[in-house]
């Protein structure tokens, strides 16, 4: 075991210990991987811990491939890549904006979420967060969200879209603003909600989870985030009837829309 001729660095991960698990890995600074872990074969603590992790993994094949299993070897009684094969990954297809960054190029900051990061790039001169898919099949809700961005750009409803994030050529995610010194929504903000709301459904888009963690109160105004539910909608009665569950929704207590489980870790949410 050991991968002493690569350096190997663990980007996500997404562990479960009865079913298999998946990461996301970048070898020698420039091509990521992607490995899924059959069941069982590994503890979830190892698989959580990235020294661990890494000291136990077979040798990483060579040849170029992206995508890679590790499974049982019954023959020797050890784990081994069962398959590894160079795939057409998928990627974001609502491209817009003019500018591309390449994830290599980021400083990545504090994880505001499992695929939500403030970070820092040469190519923008502002504190940036950025959201991206941790594993192709996050490609969809990815996808919605960019375009939706795009249905309300310059109408001040939600951050600010920098650009595109992109990987190996591939898009996977998106830059916005990283708005400061906010809290979310109270009851007491209802106005302010109300009024971000009402903007969205003038352009006849459905936010689709207005959540009070989905609202950040600075500067005097609301900010909405998390638009991968976003439906354009000419439903004038869908549309009153999610302004009216708003209130609802500011006064919820269940935490709903504002925390997340990583492995053995619980955090409150900010970006989503």
């Amino acid at each position: 075991m050991g991968n002493t001729v690569y350096d190997i660095k663990v980007l996500q991960a997404s562990v479960d210990p009865l079913d298999e698990s998946q990461f996301r890995i970048l070898v020698d600074g420039k091509f990521v991987k992607y490995l899924t872990i059959d069941a069982k074969l590994y503890s979830a603590d190892d698989m959580c811990f990235e020294p661990s992790l890494i000291s136990i993994l077979p040798p990483l094949p060579p040849g170029d491939w992206n995508t890679g299993r590790i499974s049982w070897n019954c023959a020797d009684g050890h784990p081994h890549f069962s398959e590894v094969t160079k795939v057409e990954l998928p990627s974001i297809s609502h491209l817009w904006h003019p500018l591309q960054i390449d994830h290599l190029g980021l400083h990545m900051g504090h994880k505001l979420r499992s695929n939500v990061y403030e970070a820092s790039t040469p190519q923008l001169d502002l504190p940036i967060v950025v959201k991206f898919a941790r594993f192709p099949s996050e490609i969809p809700y990815l996808d919605s969200e960019t375009c939706a961005y795009q249905w309300i750009q310059n109408h001040q409803i939600g951050p600010q879209f920098l650009g595109h994030l992109t990987e190996e050529g591939r898009v996977i995610g998106f830059a916005m603003e990283r708005i400061t010194s906010y809290q979310h929504a109270t009851p007491e903000d209802l106005a302010l909600c109300q009024l971000t709301l009402s903007k969205l459904h003038r352009l006849s888009i459905k936010h689709g989870d207005i959540n009070k963690h989905n609202f950040l109160i600075h500067d005097d105004r609301a900010t909405l985030i998390d638009f991968d539910s976003a439906l354009q909608c000419n439903n004038a009665k869908v549309l009153e009837e999610e302004f009216r569950g708003l209130e609802k929704e500011l006064n919820d207590m269940s935490g709903r829309g504002g925390r997340v489980v990583e492995s053995s870790k619980v955090g409150v949410g900010g970006y989503v």
